[in-house]
């Protein structure tokens, strides 16, 4: 598999399965588990490759595209897999695996919904199961959980950052955020060792300002009225002040000071009645 040896769209499922179960073996030594990760995740350049090239097929294209797209989610399925492996060194080399092939799939034709698939039924699973190891199984299973879970978060926040974009327009987008809110609230909340992860509470709420401040800019998040229905803004706020209550004001300074100036008017309005 290396540079795309022998790699073809007719056996990469095959192949990406048996990388899977060599980075899983416990025969040998970690280098090679961590030796067949490196092969799958360099399988995504030939993924691209052939991407590229059914652009070129005609009418057949989107059909060729579509089963590029599969063999895409199977393979950040299998690199989900090995993310909750036992051992250290493997699930966190599958972990920044996976942002590999999740960061590197631009040349690849994925469409909104595949976006979509992947954080369902990979990156909000990993998170989740991660989530579920560290505060279930014991500290000589699984050690150094809390880095792993700092690795998991990075990896939420990139990719999330780079398709903030692109997903942004979809009518699901409120629900994919809150998903990602979610886990941010979770992961703030998990106790490593009988205590709540001091790195995480430091790294958590900077990663929430930065992807706050890039909504904020590209004009995602802002206060709009909303007919019907709780609007983006108002759900955001009340994850993000479960986590860190002073972000609203540091990334949205002007509407603390407008509620500052409702207020100020309203007890001038009052002691102009009172008088």
């Amino acid at each position: 598999m290396s540079e795309g040896a022998h790699l073809s769209p007719a056996n990469y499922v095959l192949c990406i399965e048996a990388a899977r179960q060599f980075a899983e073996s416990r025969v040998g030594l970690i280098d090679r588990s961590v030796r067949a990760l490196d092969l799958m995740a360099e399988s995504v350049v030939c993924l691209a490759r052939w991407s590229t090239e059914a652009k070129e097929a005609g009418e057949e294209a989107e059909k060729i595209q579509e089963g590029i797209r599969e063999m895409w989610l199977r393979l950040v399925q299998a690199l989900k897999k090995v993310s909750i492996d036992q051992r250290e060194e493997v699930r966190n080399h599958a972990i920044t695996s996976l942002q590999r092939c999740l960061v590197g799939a631009e040349g690849i034709c994925l469409s909104p919904s595949s976006w979509l698939q992947s954080f369902d039924l990979v990156i909000f699973a990993v998170l989740d199961d991660l989530l579920e190891n560290a505060q279930s199984q014991s500290q000589k299973e699984y050690r150094n959980m809390e880095g792993t879970l700092l690795i998991a978060m990075k990896l939420l926040s990139k990719v999330f950052l780079q398709l903030l974009q692109e997903l942004s327009g979809l009518s699901s987008f409120c629900k994919l955020w809150l998903g990602v809110l979610g886990r941010m609230e979770k992961y703030m909340k998990v106790k490593v060792r009988g205590k709540r992860s001091e790195k995480l509470q430091e790294l958590i709420p900077e990663l929430l300002k930065n992807t706050l401040l890039v909504m904020k800019t590209k004009g995602i998040l802002a206060k709009r009225s909303t007919i019907g229905g709780d609007s983006l803004w108002d759900l955001t706020w009340l994850h993000v002040n479960n986590i860190a209550p002073s972000l609203q004001t540091e990334v949205f300074p002007d509407q603390e000071s407008e509620q500052t100036d409702r207020s100020g008017s309203g007890v001038e309005e009052g002691n102009q009645g009172g008088g």
